[in-house]
């Protein structure tokens, strides 16, 4: 009878740390996935203010070819198909300029940015983190692109007019409308026609910051892949 009661008790107590074990290991887990997302958050907001540093820089979008704004249709189709914008000044220039307004006026992209971060739950975030490799850049953009679109847009458009980027577009549209070079349709490789839209000389400032939103938020989904890198460096690293 004694050896029974015996053996009950060690199932019992064997049960018991088996469970305290679980349940510490469920708490360091828990405990764990909270650092990795308040560290996660802080290096998004560091990374928030490194993309819109590089980007506010004279080059920041012009010299950089994954953010490089170029002429909007149909003068860019024609330029592009020529490959040589840089044997027409005045099309280099536009493009300087266009480049040039989304580099002056891309810091009150930063402010928005960090704001939507901070109105986000601790569920969210904890969410992202374990997300897609570009996940958290696809929720800034969700929740803040038209914002930060609707931002750039004054700034740009009166950059754009006080530059001369308008009338500037506004000449070459029409010098190539009369040279029969730039339309609203153009011809692939194949020969088919391909219809494409138009950009008004009144449109560039809104094109602009358009292209401006959506180059900052391609500098943000690699900024996002490399904090997601070090997060995952630092789990693995010996203690």
């Amino acid at each position: 009878m004694l050896r029974i009661v015996i053996m009950v008790m060690v199932a019992v107590l064997g049960s018991g740390c088996s469970q305290m074990l679980t349940d510490v290991q469920q708490a360091a887990q828990t405990r764990l996935q909270q650092l990795l997302a308040n560290k996660f958050v802080d290096k998004l907001t560091e990374g928030i203010d490194f993309v819109v540093g590089e980007l506010a820089v004279e080059g920041g979008f012009l010299d950089d070819p994954l953010v490089r704004i170029l002429l909007p249709p149909p003068l860019g189709l024609v330029i592009d198909v020529a490959r040589d914008i840089n044997a027409d000044p005045q099309a280099a220039l536009l493009e300087t300029l266009m480049n040039r307004a989304a580099e002056n006026a891309i810091p009150v992209a930063g402010p928005i940015l960090k704001d939507v971060l901070i109105n986000t739950d601790t569920e969210t975030l904890q969410e992202l983190l374990n997300s897609p490799r570009t996940a958290a850049t696809a929720y800034l953009e969700e929740k803040g692109g038209a914002v930060i679109r609707e931002a750039l847009l004054p700034g740009i458009a009166r950059n754009l007019e006080d530059n001369g980027a308008v009338k500037l577009y506004g000449e070459l549209l029409t010098a190539h409308h009369e040279a029969n070079v730039a339309a609203t349709a153009v011809e692939t490789a194949a020969g088919d026609m391909a219809v494409v839209d138009s950009v008004a000389s009144e449109q560039l400032g809104t094109y602009v910051a358009e292209q401006a939103m959506g180059g900052l938020f391609k500098k943000m989904a690699v900024k996002e892949m490399a904090i997601r890198d070090s997060l995952d460096r630092m789990v693995e690293s010996p203690l």
